[in-house]
């Protein structure tokens, strides 16, 4: 009987009083954990925190508290052995919780080191927002938006654009693809399949080196879905390619050429709706340099211009030909042409043709 009381006693000892210096050590695989983004309704998630015992006496957990209600953690209640693994489970509840979130667990114990934090953090997407966050329905999938707005982008850079996706099918992946790319856009889809009610990016990369265009450009995609057509799949690019004359130096900007119009106006005054109306615009390179005309191009279908040559040797002229057709016109008119060139200080001119088309004359059928 007396010996049973000893060795409970030295057991007891064991775990209650460590030696000074021996202290039981907590080290954590992991403190933070990202969740990502995840819907309300998928209800609660959880994580475990993995922690080893690196010490030389036994480690006991004395409480484990969240900064929250909404965070439930669960511990290894039983002391931890030198050596051992044991687990604190965290779980989050996300019910009436949207947005972003960062929380916080305190964990106590007889560790030399007595005190830890350990953090959960995540974002929310309530379920009926889902409509807001991914305005615009493709079949089963939902993106945050269907026009990829790229700005400025300078000739030989590449610029990226990235759009949110969400497949709202219950039980049906999808496979993100697209009917036809032009040689400057690269499309990339993350993850490739995107399983149901999870979410994903369009990754749309634009290589200004491979696009031939200038000024204001549109693209359109046709999106595909499991490599079929659906219902409104089409994604507008634009972007505005210019070209970079930032590091242009002062030696090179003496040499440049230099766009000089003899008029940038032309009035027609008034002319009847089934009247085209013709101005040729001469535009002088009085620079030292050859000049390139990149693009011509007009407000309205209504306009159209061409140039006679699009290099301009320096000292010589070319003409710029622009006819408005008044049919279907009425009223005061102001039609633009947008001219793209090399110039460094001036390299995009609107020319305008202004005027005034007539009201129809009324025709009075026989009886």
């Amino acid at each position: 009987m007396k010996s049973n009381i000893l060795a409970c006693f030295i057991l007891c000892t064991y775990f209650a009083l460590p030696v000074a210096g021996q202290k039981p050590m907590m080290v954590f695989a992991e403190m933070d954990h990202d969740f990502g983004t995840f819907r309300e309704s998928d209800g609660n998630i959880m994580h475990d925190f993995s922690f080893t015992n690196t010490g030389k006496t036994p480690l006991i957990i004395n409480g484990v508290k969240a900064s929250c209600g909404c965070t439930t953690p669960e511990w290894t209640r039983e002391p931890l052995l030198p050596g051992k693994t044991g687990t604190i489970r965290v779980s989050f509840n996300p019910k009436g919780r949207p947005g972003s979130f960062n929380k916080t667990i305190q964990v106590t114990s007889n560790a030399e080191v007595p005190s830890m934090t350990l953090t959960v953090r995540g974002v929310v997407i309530p379920v009926e927002h889902v409509e807001d966050a991914y305005r615009f329905s493709m079949g089963q999938l939902r993106l945050q938006t269907i026009y990829a707005a790229f700005g400025e982008i300078y000739k030989g850079n590449n610029s990226e654009f990235v759009i949110k996706v969400m497949n709202t099918s219950a039980d049906k992946s999808a496979k993100p693809g697209f009917k036809k790319l032009p040689p400057h856009l690269r499309v990339s889809v993350v993850p490739e399949t995107i399983d149901p009610q999870q979410e994903g990016r369009i990754i749309i990369e634009y290589v200004s080196a491979l696009q031939k265009d200038w000024d204001y450009v549109v693209d359109r995609l046709d999106l595909l879905i499991n490599e079929e057509p659906v219902t409104g799949n089409r994604i507008s690019i634009t972007a505005n390619i210019k070209e970079d004359f930032r590091k242009i130096t002062p030696e090179d900007m003496s040499k440049a050429p230099v766009v000089e119009f003899d008029k940038t106006t032309y009035d027609f005054g008034t002319i009847a709706p089934d009247k085209t109306v013709e101005h040729v615009f001469k535009l002088t390179n009085s620079g030292k340099s050859a000049l390139f005309i990149r693009k011509v191009s007009a407000s309205c279908g209504c306009t159209a211009a061409q140039p006679e040559k699009t290099t301009i040797a320096a000292g010589e002229s070319t003409l710029i030909r622009a006819s408005f057709n008044a049919a279907g016109r009425e009223g005061n008119q102001k039609k633009a042409i947008t001219v793209i060139t090399s110039d460094p200080k001036r390299s995009r001119t609107i020319l305008w043709l202004n005027g005034i088309v007539s009201k129809p004359e009324n025709t009075v059928s026989k009886p």
